[in-house]
């Protein structure tokens, strides 16, 4: 199936983030801030490959369902906010991984990723440069890392941070004024809705998930402690080095089997320094290549047509992203 054919359109048009409230500038005029949007790709990527037929092929006949769904998203955030600065993070192979280093059996569980899929990561990075949208990525650090990194850059130069993903871990990074947004479900987090959803603040998240571990990360935890037992730990001693430091006073806690808590964190408590360093998304990670203006531009027509052209993609399509203007 060419992509001549019309596809069902599932990523429609939805409620903006929201602009924040202006800041002052020294004369008391209304000054706002600047804004930056920070694309989990992988997740996006990922989406498009599972909502979209496989007979959807470039022009060799190549599965490009993963590019598809990707582009058309992208395409629809560029439309529907307009953002000046954009920027696109990309899971790239861990030959040198920082977690692997920690943890060798991190994300061992996961089965390799299908050839078909594979190939098409590389097109979706190409087409974000194509667009004029910086791209990043790491050999030792994950996308999530890469964001957390910038967000920070970013914020210390006045910015405020939207991070586009479905992945809620990446909430550990939200701060006042910052938004978490699941832009397929059209779910937003601010910081203040984090605690109601996990039951801690977003600088706890990290502790949180080294208490009671991530099958999907394949990140052990303590046997027996799920989100609410371990919010209550938080709540009392903020932090897992507070826990560690108070092990023999979880059992004078008001809850059923306090006791038996206080037994399994001491049982495994070994593990605990290494799942928070694995849960911990990195704020200042390196990564090499040149530095990208994340300020958006525009597309670079000529080579936006050589990769429609090498995608088969149809007229309608291609004239949606030929319209497209910065603000």
């Amino acid at each position: 199936m060419s992509e001549s054919i019309s596809q069902p359109q599932e990523l429609t048009q939805q409620q903006g983030s929201g602009q924040g409230k202006p800041d002052q500038d020294k004369s008391g005029q209304a000054e706002p801030r600047k804004h930056a949007y920070l694309v989990d790709s992988s997740i996006y990527i990922f989406r498009g490959w599972h909502v979209y037929s496989d007979e959807i092929v470039d022009a060799e006949g190549n599965p490009s369902n993963a590019i598809y769904g990707f582009t058309e998203f992208l395409r629809e955030l560029l439309e529907l906010e307009q953002p000046e600065y954009i920027a696109c993070a990309f899971d790239a192979r861990q030959t040198d991984s920082y977690r692997r280093e920690i943890f060798p059996e991190y994300k061992a569980n996961r089965p390799p990723q299908p050839i078909e899929l594979k190939n098409q990561f590389k097109h979706c990075r190409d087409f974000c440069r194509a667009a004029g949208i910086a791209d990043f990525s790491s050999n030792r650090f994950e996308g999530d890392d890469i964001i957390g990194t910038l967000a920070t850059r970013l914020r210390n130069e006045g910015f405020r941070i939207t991070i586009l993903s479905a992945d809620k871990d990446l909430a550990q990074l939200l701060r006042p004024g910052d938004v978490w947004w699941d832009y397929a479900r059209n779910k937003i987090l601010h910081y203040k809705d984090v605690e109601k959803s996990f039951g801690v603040k977003p600088e706890l998240i990290a502790d949180l998930l080294a208490l009671t571990g991530d099958k999907v990360d394949n990140i052990p935890g303590i046997p027996g402690v799920g989100y609410k037992m371990a919010s209550n730990l938080l709540k009392k001693y903020p932090g897992i080095e507070q826990i560690l430091d108070n092990i023999e006073k979880i059992s004078e806690m008001k809850f059923r089997g306090a006791k038996r808590i206080q037994m399994l964190v001491d049982q495994h408590q070994h593990i605990l320094p290494m799942t928070k360093q694995l849960t911990t998304i990195v704020t200042d990670a390196e990564f090499k290549g040149p530095k990208q203006d994340i300020r958006w531009s525009g597309i670079n027509e000529d080579a936006m047509i050589t990769m429609f052209n090498r995608l088969d993609a149809a007229r309608g399509r291609r004239e949606r992203w030929y319209n497209l203007q910065p603000a």
